[in-house]
This record gives structure tokens, C-alpha cells and sequence, in this order.
């Protein structure tokens, strides 16, 4: 909410003149823009000079500023007469270094021969660029819902125009004044940013003052991986992104309990370059913890905790030994009516022991544009596959299904898993087998992106509940049948057929049965 008060203009006497003698050399004498027959402007730190009526032989001329005495040229002392006037021999007064005080009315009193006097007036206006100030100025810090004031008070001749600049938009441009406030409720932040009032009078350059507002605010915490991936032996930095008005205090926890930090675990902080946008007024620091030589103790949950006096904000981060979730990649070869070649990539720090695949065939009654993205409700198959040996740490897996149905649809995820766990689930892929059936196009840009919104949807808590349970059954060595899916973010390739139908993956994320 912006409110705009002129207020009564405080007076700034800025008065110029200048004359010329033909009988006075004019070097160095400011040209005059006369207003009148008397009055004359001139700008700051001009010469002027100013006549006395010359048509009479004097006795004697005396000036007068303001009907107090100048110089009076029955004084013969040099040394009374102020700096910066000169007292000429035809009886014109010369004036130097014109400051705005200098403004005002002169008057020349001369005593002619015949012992009259004649008088004869002028007035100075000192023009002088403009000067603004505010109440309050610097950095102001106020949190949401706070109300304040800014008032201006400009000074130049001519009188400036006043306008409010907020983040380098005009806000009134048309307010003229030489006082002017703006009231001003903060209700977000993106209202961060510079305040300014500009006073102009087209003398000079404009003048700028005002205020830098920095909305207050509690922590905000982003975190640039939410999982890291690492092995024994190695070091693994954790990053967390914090933004906070007044500037928080952050600390790190593994488990809930607070870090202890030594030569191996250590943490320091980066103070991030703005990128220009208005939120960026406000300083983002990373925060790193680092670790070396990564022991069997250090994985688990950790937790960047941000907190100022408005609040406080937290983000957590996954230690882990585990593989990454696996990707299926493009088969480009011919595929059979009865078997489909599956092909997946994963990557794991430490060697892998097996995969867990889990495939179930969508019905064909639920086939059509409107039932193939809703979720099928049929019974996983649940194949345990043996890793082969792999030389670093990207593995390429070929597994070939076989007895399945012809011209059907099936869904297929898979696991894998290492000395540290199962990784979390690929992403639902979708194939289809060789046969005489119509399918419909459901690989549409748009239908695949409409799939991932569904699968956002799912119970978080429900998949991370089943994951749970799959790794702890690995940490018991019980052998059963597993059931267990998360939704994580993979690249899901897509599958071709060049039978009587195109294979078209479309990415859905289920919970396993």
C-alpha cells in the first residue's frame, strides 16, 4: 500500500545577476539570463557584475545587500571589503564565487555632483543543481506486515520535482515539492529493494537518496542433492542452500544427533553470487559438510537445520552406499510375440550382487485411451536376477522375459542391490508384445507428462515404507517374496517394434503389490 503527502515547500533563496559597463572589461563575467528589468540569474560559483547608473558624475557610491552595507567608496581600506566583491572606479560592483546565500536584493545609492542621489536596484538569483535527503536512509530490515514511512526533503533552484523510484520503477513521477513521504506496508518479499526519492530541476545531474529494504523473513533451506551416493573410503560433500533475513545460524545432524566435527569431518560455508532478480537482494549461503574417508558409521540421514529469531527450516540428505535407481534404456531390435528383451543401465560405487525385476500384464479389457494410465490392480511376477561382473561403476544389464502372452501390454520395474542395500525402484516402464491387437497411441508428449503428474500423487510415505521393508529383509538374509516400489526420477527409454505395432513406453509410478 503506497500513500503520497506533499508537504509546504521549504524555501530555498537561489538569485542570480549579472551586468555589464562599457567602460568595465566583461573577461570572465557570466552571461545573464534576465528575468526582468532587475532581475537577472546566474549559476553557482559564477561572476557577475553589477552596474550603477553611470549617466552622472559622482561624489561618492555606496552598495547595499538587503539594506545592509556592501562597500562604500569613500573607503579607502581595502581590507573591510568581504571576499568575492570588488568595487569598480565607475561605481559597478563585481561579484565572484556566487554561492546561494549571495541570492538576494542589491541596491547601488549614488551621491551625484549636484548632492542628490540616485538609486538604482537589482536582484541576484543563484540557481545550484538539486540536494535530496531522507528520513530514515541505509539499510532498513522490517519483517511481513510492518508499516513504516519514508519521508524526502529536496533543496535547489529551481524548485526540483519529486518522484519515488522503488527497484527502479517509477512509482509517481508527476508530485512536485521540495518534501514528499511514502507510507509503505510490507507484505511480501519480493518488495527487497532499493527505495530512492530523485529530486531533478534540470541544473546539473539529478540527485538520488533513499533507503534499501530487506524484508525479513524466516530460514529457507534447498538442498542441490537430496541423495548422495558414496562408498567406504571415499569423500562425499553434502550441500545445503540457505537464504535467511536476518542472516540464521546453521547446523548439521546425523540422526537427529548434532555433528562433532574434527580433522575427517569438517564444514565451512560460500557465500553465493546474485543472480540479479529481485529475491536475489538477499544473500543465499552454501553450506557444505564434508567428509572425509567415508566409514560404514557415516551413512545414514543428515540434516541442515537453518534458524533465525523469526524461525527455523530443515532439509535432510541421504548418505548411502546403495546403488542408484536403474534405467531402462532402447531396445532397437526385433522383439518376438512371446518374449521382450529387456535392456538396463545403474551405477553403483560398489559391486553389485542382484537385481529383483518385477513384470504383470495389463488386461486387455483396460486397454483404451481412457483406462491405460489408471492404475492395474493385477499380481507382480517376481524374478530374482544374478549380477554379472562389472568393471567400474556403470553396469549394462540384458535380461530376455520369456512365455509371455502375444499382442500384450505388460509394466515392468526393477531393483538392484549391493553390499549396502536394494536401490529404489526404476520407473514403471510399458512394452508390448508382437501379435494382431490394436493399441492406442498412448506415447504422446502429453500423455507421458499427464503420467508423471498421476504418479506424483502416490502415498510418499506408503513407498517409502515398502523400500523399508525391502532392504530390511536383505539386513535380516530372510528369503521371501519381496514387495516393495518408490517413485524416484529416471530416465525411462522408450521400447520399438517392427511387427504389426509400434512398441511406446508411457512412465507411471505404482506401488508395488
Amino acid at each position: 500500500m503506497l500513500l503520497f503527502t506533499t508537504c509546504p515547500f521549504i524555501a530555498v533563496a537561489v538569485l542570480f545577476a549579472v551586468a555589464s559597463s562599457d567602460s568595465i572589461s566583461s573577461d570572465n563575467i557570466a552571461e545573464i539570463a534576465v528575468v526582468d528589468d532587475r532581475t537577472r540569474k546566474v549559476m553557482e560559483n559564477d561572476t557577475v557584475l553589477l552596474p550603477c547608473d553611470n549617466h552622472y558624475t559622482f561624489q561618492y557610491v555606496r552598495w547595499y545587500k538587503e539594506k545592509q552595507l556592501l562597500v562604500d567608496s569613500r573607503d579607502s581600506n581595502e581590507t573591510l571589503t568581504p571576499d568575492g566583491i570588488r568595487l569598480w572606479s565607475n561605481g559597478s560592483l563585481q561579484l565572484s564565487h556566487l554561492r546561494p546565500e549571495d541570492t538576494g536584493d542589491y541596491s547601488c545609492v549614488l551621491k551625484t555632483d549636484n548632492d542628490t542621489e540616485v538609486e538604482k536596484m537589482h536582484s541576484i538569483i543563484v540557481q545550484y543543481p538539486p540536494t535530496v535527503m531522507t528520513e530514515p536512509e541505509g539499510n532498513i530490515e522490517l519483517p511481513i506486515g510492518a508499516v513504516f514511512q519514508v519521508i524526502c526533503e529536496a533543496r535547489g533552484v529551481p524548485q526540483p520535482k519529486l518522484y519515488w523510484r522503488w527497484n527502479g520503477k517509477l512509482v509517481d513521477n508527476q508530485l512536485v515539492g521540495n518534501r514528499l513521504s511514502i507510507q509503505i506496508e510490507v507484505g511480501s518479499r519480493e518488495q527487497s529493494g532499493p527505495i530512492e526519492c530523485v529530486a531533478n530541476n534540470s541544473i546539473g545531474d539529478i540527485a538520488v537518496a533513499g533507503i534499501f529494504l530487506k524484508v525479513q523473513f524466516p530460514p529457507e533451506v534447498h538442498v542441490t542433492q537430496h541423495v548422495v551416493y558414496t562408498k567406504v573410503g571415499l569423500r562425499s560433500d553434502l550441500e545445503c542452500l540457505v537464504e535467511a533475513v536476518p542472516g540464521g545460524t546453521v547446523n548439521w545432524f546425523h540422526h537427529g544427533v548434532p555433528m562433532t566435527y574434527d580433522w575427517r569431518i569438517s564444514r565451512y560455508e560460500t557465500e553465493m553470487q546474485p543472480n540479479g532478480s529481485n529475491l536475489q537482494f538477499n544473500t543465499v549461503i552454501k553450506h557444505t559438510l564434508t567428509i572425509r574417508s567415508v566409514r560404514d558409521s557415516d551413512l545414514g540421514l543428515y540434516e541442515c537445520r537453518a534458524e533465525n529469531r523469526l524461525g527455523f527450516k530443515s532439509a535432510a540428505i541421504d548418505l548411502t552406499g546403495r546403488p542408484m535407481p536403474c534405467v531402462f534404456k532402447i531396445n532397437p531390435g526385433v522383439q518376438s510375440s512371446t518374449s521382450h528383451i529387456l535392456v538396463w543401465q545403474t551405477e553403483s560405487l560398489s559391486p553389485l550382487m542382484e537385481f529383483k525385476l518385477k513384470f504383470r500384464q495389463i488386461p486387455s479389457a483396460s486397454m483404451t485411451p481412457q483406462t491405460l494410465d489408471v492404475e492395474i490392480k493385477a499380481d507382480w511376477t517376481i524374478l530374482t536376477i544374478p549380477s554379472e561382473l562389472s568393471a567400474g561403476p556403470i553396469h549394462i544389464t540384458t535380461y530376455t522375459l520369456h512365455g509371455l502372452q502375444p499382442a500384450s501390454v505388460y509394466e515392468v520395474v526393477v531393483f538392484a542391490r549391493n553390499h549396502f542395500g536394494w536401490s529404489e525402484s526404476s520407473k514403471i516402464v510399458r512394452f508390448a508384445t508382437g501379435g494382431e491387437v490394436e493399441l492406442p497411441n498412448y506415447s504422446t508428449e502429453a500423455e507421458l507428462y499427464s503420467n508423471e503428474e498421476l504418479s506424483s500423487m502416490e502415498n510418499e510415505e506408503e513407498k517409502r515404507e515398502e523400500l523399508e521393508e525391502l532392504n530390511e529383509i536383505y539386513d535380516s538374509n530372510s528369503v521371501r517374496s519381496i514387495s516393495a516400489s518408490t517413485a524416484v526420477n529416471c530416465f525411462v527409454g522408450s521400447l520399438s517394434l517392427t511387427t504389426l505395432i509400434i512398441l511406446k513406453e508411457i512412465v507411471q509410478c505404482n506401488v508395488m503389490k
